[in-house]
């Protein structure tokens, strides 16, 4: 009977670690958000694409470089592409490396459950009292991902404010990638959310029924990474400052790619 036992604990235990390892990532090297600002009209104004690509150190931890590259149609069409910020996620926690604030912050923690108090999270009014009023799972071209409703309650000019967000397990916010939660109007109208070249989720797919099922599809990664141009034109710092000229000593960032120099 204790023989059994001890099995039967042995079980459980390798189940739960099985279950935990479902966990999508959201900092890889695969994805690829693409998001669209449209007029009233519906034509596209700018695109703007992120994706990760390769590692940097700070502080002796290593995060994922994220770049950015971003379209302008109007008034003219316009070009830009840059390392934008260094990200790491350990433990179902995704943190930013702020340079402001010589730290890294958190951009989402996908280990809260239903009812859960978040605190810490960077962006909100110090005011700010957010709370996760549900959780649920959904499925996105036969990929099942957590989703959790984030509700903020906080007061500005005088008058009590709520707002909510969704964030979705390897996607993140409906809100945008680098906004866990717009506590400030504007951003992007739609995103396309690919890995290698075929798309997996879509603005729409936030907002699915309880436990809801749907498809995405989208135009394979039109403005990101596997496009002519450059990942990151010119020289950058690992914080993402441009750099008129090519270090001489130390590491550094051109044309998307990093370069260590040792001192002679």
């Amino acid at each position: 009977m204790k023989k059994w036992m001890l099995l039967f604990v042995s079980f459980c235990a390798n189940l739960s670690e099985m279950v935990a390892d479902d966990y999508i990532p959201l900092v890889k090297e695969e994805a690829v958000w693409e998001y669209d600002m449209r007029y009233q009209t519906g034509d596209t104004q700018s695109n703007i694409t992120f994706w990760f690509e390769g590692d940097t150190i700070i502080g002796n931890e290593k995060y994922k470089c994220l770049y950015l590259k971003l379209i302008f149609t109007y008034p003219e069409y316009h070009i830009t592409s840059r390392f934008e910020s260094a990200w790491q996620e350990q433990d179902r926690k995704v943190y930013v490396w702020n340079e402001f604030l010589n730290r890294k912050v958190l951009y989402y923690d996908f280990n809260l459950k239903k009812g859960d108090a978040i605190s810490n999270l960077y962006g909100a009014p110090e005011d700010a009292v957010g709370i996760v009023t549900d959780e649920d799972t959904i499925e996105v071209n036969g990929i099942k991902r957590s989703r959790l409703e984030i509700t903020y309650e906080y007061e500005k000019h005088g008058s009590q404010q709520q707002i909510k967000a969704y964030w979705v397990e390897g996607i993140g916010s409906n809100s945008a990638l680098f906004t866990p939660v717009a506590f400030t109007p504007g951003g992007y109208d739609y995103m396309e959310y690919f890995e290698s070249d075929t798309c997996l989720f879509t603005q729409e797919n936030f907002y699915l029924p309880k436990n809801g099922t749907g498809t995405a599809s989208g135009m394979s990664s039109r403005y990101g990474a596997n496009t002519e141009e450059p990942h990151s034109v010119g020289c950058f710092d690992l914080q993402g400052h441009q750099i008129q000229d090519t270090p001489k000593h130390g590491i550094y960032i051109k044309d998307g790619k990093k370069y260590a120099v040792m001192k002679r």
